[in-house]
């Protein structure tokens, strides 16, 4: 089981959203490492397959050159989606946000695969959700609060710009032909 208190996820969450876990990361991908310290000169935010490391945010994972990559975080960056990632165990919390308000957050294993989604899914030992029942409680980078983070709000996983959604989902483009499905 899984045992963290809130303000432990607070301050890895601020971490996570300010790059600063992101230091010494590697991502799976050498090109996204690279293209980022290219164009933001800094590393993006995750490792391995998490964060902005998943490949499944540029076009779903497919691109045919270096170029067409760096075109697709580009569009990544240019969304305003904001990622943030968090380790859990043997699995990273991912948390998108948009400006201030968080829309989704999912648990992702070490190759980036949705192991759960939704606030409501992510639980802590004894029963205490991990995010905060009031939502507004996680400092975002240069002090803004993120807001809607909580036992609610709902999970996303990885999917295409097209196709048909069940009720109640919605997509939220990334890049290319990418996007996130959220629920």
């Amino acid at each position: 089981m899984y045992t963290l208190t809130l303000n432990t996820l607070r301050l890895t969450l601020l971490l996570c959203l300010t790059g600063a876990l992101s230091a010494a990361a590697q991502c799976r991908d050498p090109w996204i490492g690279q293209i980022y310290q290219q164009l933001y000169n800094r590393k993006p935010v995750g490792q391995g397959e998490t964060g902005e490391c998943n490949i499944h945010l540029y076009n779903n994972g497919t691109w045919g050159s270096r170029d067409e990559l760096m075109g697709y975080i580009k569009q990544l960056q240019q969304s305003g989606l904001r990622i943030g990632v968090a380790p859990l165990g043997n699995n990273t919390v991912m948390v998108v946000a948009q400006g201030s308000q968080v829309f989704a957050v999912s648990l992702l294993d070490a190759g980036g695969n949705l192991v759960a989604a939704g606030g409501g899914n992510l639980v802590a030992a004894g029963g205490g959700n991990l995010v905060a029942a009031g939502g507004g409680n996680i400092v975002a980078a240069g002090g803004g609060n993120l807001t809607g983070l909580n036992a609610n709000t709902p999970g996303f996983s990885f999917g295409s710009n097209y196709g048909t959604l069940s009720a109640g989902q919605r997509r939220v483009a990334t890049s290319g032909k990418g996007a996130l499905v959220v629920r």
